[in-house]
């Protein structure tokens, strides 16, 4: 009998034993979660200035050009280059080598030419800039004519530190296409005024768009009217401009840009580059 009970109890812990690893193997299964989804971040908005350049870049109806900008956000201390596009490559400039030739005149000869340079920007008088020339040329060698005017220009600008590598002069307005220089030149000029004495003149000289001078008829009406003082050039396949912005969020440009070799109108050429520096007006 008593065997028969601890048969009995050996066999109910047995029974027990097995159900509880059957219930073990038989465990609840994992629930499914659906995957956690996050929203694709926002990609951030391509500034229209850019889009305005790479069109420019790739526009059949200009031709068979060649296209170089430089573009430089001075806002702060130190200058940032936020566009360019064949920036150390020669160009013919036209009228904005007057830049090298008034900027020279001022920093050598001071205030005694200043009217002189505000009429040569203001209006592109090619003479006038060929008579500042002349004058360099004497200031320096004792030698008034175009000749050492190059000279002297060329020499000076290598002394304030620009690469004048690919910068050559036959006169001091711009009109001869032997004349090349870079974007880079010119914005590294336009940059070295803005710390000179006698920044306040050469930059009230340069035309104000929609207002004043040859930049007069360009940008009225737009955003970017008042905002730009920049010179303008042409000359047969021709077109350029260099100056500052003064941009509507308050950001300070300097920029030059130039298109060489176009078989369209020149209309057709002005209307887009106005386009890009309306842009530069709206640079945010």
């Amino acid at each position: 009998m008593r065997i028969k009970k601890i048969y009995i109890s050996f066999l109910a812990l047995f029974i027990i034993s097995v159900a509880c690893q059957h219930n073990e193997k038989k465990a609840a299964p994992i629930q499914k979660t659906n995957p956690i989804t996050l929203s694709p971040k926002k990609p951030v908005p391509k500034d229209p200035l850019f889009t305005e350049l790479e069109n420019l870049k790739s526009d059949v109806t200009l031709g068979d050009v060649s296209i170089g900008y430089r573009i430089m956000d001075c806002t702060k201390n130190i200058p940032q280059v936020i566009a360019e596009y064949n920036p150390t490559q020669k160009f013919i400039p036209a009228s904005t080598q007057k830049l090298l030739t008034t900027g020279a005149a001022l920093e050598l000869l001071g205030n005694q030419v200043a009217r002189q340079v505000i009429m040569t920007n203001i209006n592109s008088l090619n003479w006038l800039a060929n008579r500042l020339l002349r004058k360099v040329g004497e200031n320096i060698y004792g030698k008034k004519d175009n000749d050492y005017g190059c000279r002297a220009v060329m020499e000076f600008w290598k002394n304030k530190g620009i690469d004048v590598t690919g910068l050559m002069m036959y006169d001091g307005c711009g009109l001869s296409k032997d004349n090349s220089l870079t974007p880079k030149q010119l914005t590294d000029v336009l940059y070295y005024m803005t710390f000179s004495p006698h920044f306040p003149v050469f930059y009230s000289s340069l035309p104000l768009s929609g207002i004043s001078g040859t930049l007069h008829r360009y940008m009225r009406g737009t955003p970017a009217e008042g905002m730009i003082h920049a010179k303008t050039g042409t000359v047969n396949g021709v077109k350029s401009f260099a100056g500052y912005v003064n941009t509507l969020s308050g950001k300070k440009l300097i920029f030059a840009i130039i298109v060489n070799n176009f078989t369209c109108r020149t209309k057709v050429v002005k209307k887009k580059l106005e386009n890009v520096m309306i842009r530069m007006a709206e640079y945010n």
